[in-house]
């Protein structure tokens, strides 16, 4: 029974293995040469696997683009350490959490993959809706762990809206990041903390 067990087990471990070598080489096809030359085949050939196999892991080319889009979204959730103590000084966190989110998530070429897999399905509404709902918790995760960090504005009124905007800021700078000067970026970033710390000492309550 152990046997049958270890067995099954170890065919677990290697079908996950073998799924998560299918989703890196799609992810560099979708980095290096745009969804355009996203398929089945392209995914075989890059992870030296059969196509068989990548068939057998996601069955269609637009499974296999959800599937792509739900592990960029695990991913940039999981990129969490750059959150500042609460109990650091508003300056302190401010510039913390901007330079070190941009530093490891927003500006990474990784994050612009997973827009450019976003871009990639807008026309597909199973995608889209898919993609609508993985970001919505992702969204509600991000605010928790926003207000934890900077509880003086999840007391404002208008504090989800302002942390959204900071979000959102990052979001559209690493989108035209591929596009701008390197010298560019760091200027706006800090004009983005300096913005995040105007709103940390905004406490009027204001409807």
């Amino acid at each position: 029974m152990s046997n049958v067990s270890s067995a099954g087990n170890l065919h677990q471990v290697k079908s996950a293995q073998t799924r998560a070598r299918l989703l890196q080489a799609a992810e560099d096809i979708l980095q290096a040469k745009g969804a355009g030359h996203l398929s089945l085949h392209e995914v075989a050939r890059v992870a030296d696997l059969t196509t068989g196999a990548v068939q057998h892991h996601f069955g269609s080319k637009a499974a296999l683009m959800m599937d792509i889009v739900a592990h960029l979204v695990t991913r940039l959730g999981e990129s969490t350490d750059f959150w500042p103590p609460a109990e650091w000084p508003a300056r302190q966190r401010a510039d913390h959490l901007v330079h070190r989110a941009w530093d490891q998530l927003y500006g990474q070429p990784r994050f612009a993959v997973a827009w450019t897999a976003y871009f990639a399905v807008r026309d597909d509404p199973l995608l889209t809706e898919h993609i609508r709902a993985r970001r919505a918790a992702l969204s509600q995760t991000l605010m928790a762990r926003m207000g934890q960090s900077f509880p003086e504005l999840a007391a404002q009124p208008q504090g989800e809206a302002r942390m959204q905007f900071i979000l959102s800021t990052l979001r559209g700078l690493g989108l035209i990041t591929p596009f701008a000067s390197p010298d560019t970026i760091r200027p706006q970033l800090q004009v983005l903390a300096d913005t995040l710390l105007l709103f940390i000492q905004n406490t009027e309550t204001q409807p």
